[in-house]
């Protein structure tokens, strides 16, 4: 994996976090409205797109595959995380 792509996957890391513990935060209080979430997933969603900026339009259409698979990844292992398990052939997936 290239520097360029391990910088995204931390970005990308980072922001499903960020993004989970802001649900879980909201559902504390109860259910988590349309609008909340609307919030909570644009707030996640910026610090990936403002990464891809700086690409052209063409390589970030081609990029865009590949971080739908690392945020995916990403939102897998914080979730199993926080269960305190990982399927099998989860650990070290999207390293």
């Amino acid at each position: 994996m290239s520097d360029e792509a391990r910088g995204l996957h931390r970005i990308i890391r980072a922001s499903v976090r960020d993004m989970l513990s802001a649900f879980r935060i909201q559902a504390q209080a109860g259910p988590v409205t349309d609008q909340a979430l609307e919030g909570i997933l644009f707030r996640a969603a910026h610090p990936v797109v403002n990464s891809l900026a700086p690409y052209p339009a063409e390589q970030r259409a081609a990029l865009v595959p590949n971080v739908v698979r690392f945020m995916l990844a990403a939102f897998l292992e914080e979730v199993t995380e926080a269960n305190g398990s990982a399927p099998d052939g989860l650990e070290g997936a999207s390293d």
